[in-house]
């Protein structure tokens, strides 16, 4: 994960975040570093990085439903809705990005992963009905998911 912050653009948030603690230097230094000595092809660099968060998501979202009101969505759903949304998004130039169908077909292949070989047998529970470490790490999940886009 570490050498996956070098690869990616200084405006990626995640990044930003990064630089804004330790300075821009500190961080061009590491990126030369890391530049040099690990080589990545494209779909390693952009694409896997984003399937192996949707397989994530996935597995921490599967026993959860939100609900909101009378409405309720099965959490097992929303990383794919959001790999999808994202590179939409992308597409039609409402984000930042470059839409790119690797990484939808990396998303939708590491979500089946996550739903098929890795079956839930919990009842389905509030995400937000208890407060315990499970819960914490899945909504924190979807926010690193979140700071890993560009956002200028």
């Amino acid at each position: 994960m570490f050498v996956y912050l070098f690869y990616r653009t200084e405006h990626t948030l995640v990044n930003w975040v990064f630089i804004q603690i330790l300075g821009g230097e500190p961080f061009q230094n590491a990126r030369i570093w890391v530049n040099t000595r690990v080589v990545l092809n494209g779909f390693q660099m952009y694409s896997l990085p984003e399937a192996l968060w949707i397989l994530s998501i996935t597995l921490l979202s599967k026993r959860y439903i939100l609900k909101l009101g009378q409405f309720s969505l099965q959490l097992w759903f929303l990383p794919l809705l959001l790999a999808f949304g994202f590179e939409f998004f992308q597409l039609m130039h409402w984000s930042n990005g470059i839409a790119d169908f690797n990484d939808l077909w990396g998303a939708l292949l590491f979500w089946s992963i996550g739903m098929i070989i890795f079956p839930e047998r919990e009842p389905k529970i509030s995400l937000f009905q208890s407060f315990n470490i499970h819960t914490v790490l899945c909504s924190a999940t979807y926010a690193v998911v979140y700071l890993a886009h560009v956002i200028n």
